[in-house]
This record gives structure tokens, C-alpha cells and sequence, in this order.
């Protein structure tokens, strides 16, 4: 994934209720070329900045995790990004061990 297509699917997903892997219900923008998460809980939007997002999207083709907490050096915002991925690419989804909670995660907190 590259930024610009980070970027393609916030704008695809403006306007829309999304969730995060844990059940949070969020809303998506882009401004100034940045996304940026309006939390449903507090309704402020947020986000740090064109630099963390394009640090996300390295670590996530790295290692292509779904679990937030793999993300927690890079950006606050990684389960937003999460929940964005897995909106425009439900495909993912169906692979449990990549996603917080899925059988490989369990097995792994042994």
C-alpha cells in the first residue's frame, strides 16, 4: 500500500460510520492531504500528522498486522487506520490470525 492509496481510501470512506477492530464507531476525513478520525465518542477530530500516517503505512507493509498495539511506536491512530483498511479491503477480514483477538494472537499471550 502507498500513502496515495491510504489517502484514496479515507476520501472513499468520508461521510461513512466506520469501526475499529474493537467496536469503536469513527468517521474519516482528509485535510490537506492528511487523514484524520472524528471519534463518535468525543466528536473532535484528530490526527498526527502526514508524517505518522506515512509511518504507518511502512510498518503496515512490513508486517501487514491488523492488531493496533503493533503500530504504538508509530502513530496513536493505528486502530483508525485499521478500521479504515478493513472497510475498503474486507477481504482481510476473513484472516482471523492477522486481526486482534484471532486464534494466533490467543496462542501467542501463552
Amino acid at each position: 500500500m502507498t500513502y496515495d492509496e491510504l489517502l484514496a481510501m479515507a476520501r472513499q470512506c468520508e461521510g461513512r460510520t466506520l469501526e475499529t477492530v474493537t467496536g469503536r464507531r469513527f468517521r474519516v476525513g482528509v485535510y490537506l492531504d492528511c487523514p484524520f478520525f472524528t471519534p463518535e465518542s468525543t466528536g473532535r477530530g484528530q490526527s498526527d500528522g502526514h508524517k505518522a500516517a506515512e509511518r504507518f503505512v511502512a510498518r503496515y507493509n512490513e508486517i501487514g498486522s491488523l492488531r493496533p498495539g503493533d503500530y504504538s511506536k508509530v502513530t496513536r491512530n493505528a486502530s483508525y487506520f485499521i478500521g479504515l483498511i478493513l472497510a475498503t479491503e474486507p477481504a482481510t477480514a476473513s484472516q482471523p490470525s492477522r486481526i486482534r483477538g484471532g486464534a494466533d494472537a490467543r496462542s501467542s499471550r501463552s
